[in-house]
């Protein structure tokens, strides 16, 4: 399968000079890929050409998200995957089974097990319930796994914000083919026993698509549409 995988989108493509969200949208449609997957930190909320599946990160807003599923929004072929959730995705003969915890780690709300409905920020990160809904997914078989953060323990980034122990564990349980990370906004990638952990760029940097038969990650540069299609 061809999946193309998107790390945070929010801020502004100064190449086109439109926000990165629209640039986002544009690739979207012009990319021939199998499925597409998103890390967080979308943080505009727009129609797409083909179907994202993606987890909100801390710079989202769940309260819009849940009006775009309930319908209240029109906003079409964003696939939002829910933490403890998998989701399988098929072409052809293969199949992806995708998992995700949403909201990324800030001790204020993530050693809580429940978010403060009193505030509005609380929703954007993960708590101790979200983090057992996923260990609880142990023993299902997970292909690729999507966070908004990094594990912590692998050399990916500074703890706790960037590399958390909560996602180490999970990953560790879990044990998927593939994690994706967000929120770093750099990249990285490391083996960590039968899984690829990949740190992400933001869009403005690159985006990404993966062969999962060869297992090759191809990282291509962000640029004007245009001058894509021109490059022989």
């Amino acid at each position: 399968m061809r999946v193309a995988i998107f790390g945070d989108i929010h801020g502004w493509f100064e190449p086109t000079q439109q926000p990165t969200i629209a640039y986002f949208q544009e690739v979207v449609a012009a990319l021939d890929c199998d499925l597409m997957l998103q890390v967080g930190d979308m943080c505009h909320y727009r129609s797409l050409a083909r179907p994202v599946y993606w987890i909100y990160g801390n710079n989202d807003w769940p309260p819009a998200i849940a009006d775009i599923e309930a319908g209240r929004r029109d906003v079409k072929n964003l696939r939002h995957i829910k933490t403890g959730q998998v989701v399988t995705v098929t072409r052809g003969d293969e199949a992806l089974r995708i998992a995700g915890l949403n909201g990324a780690y800030d001790p204020l709300y993530s050693e809580t097990s429940e978010p403060d409905p009193s505030d509005p920020a609380a929703a954007s990160f993960f708590t101790r319930n979200d983090v057992a809904a996923m260990q609880a997914l142990q023993g299902q078989p997970i292909d690729v796994l999507l966070a908004h953060g990094c594990p912590a323990g692998l050399g990916l980034g500074r703890e706790p914000d960037h590399a958390v122990p909560a996602l180490r564990h999970i990953l560790d349980v879990l044990q998927p083919g593939y994690m994706f990370c967000g929120h770093a906004h750099f990249f990285r990638h490391v083996r960590h026993g039968r899984t690829d952990v990949y740190v992400l760029a933001q869009l403005v940097d690159e985006y990404y698509l993966l062969d999962t038969v060869t297992r090759h990650l191809e990282r291509i540069p962000s640029r004007p549409l245009a001058a894509a299609r021109s490059q022989p």
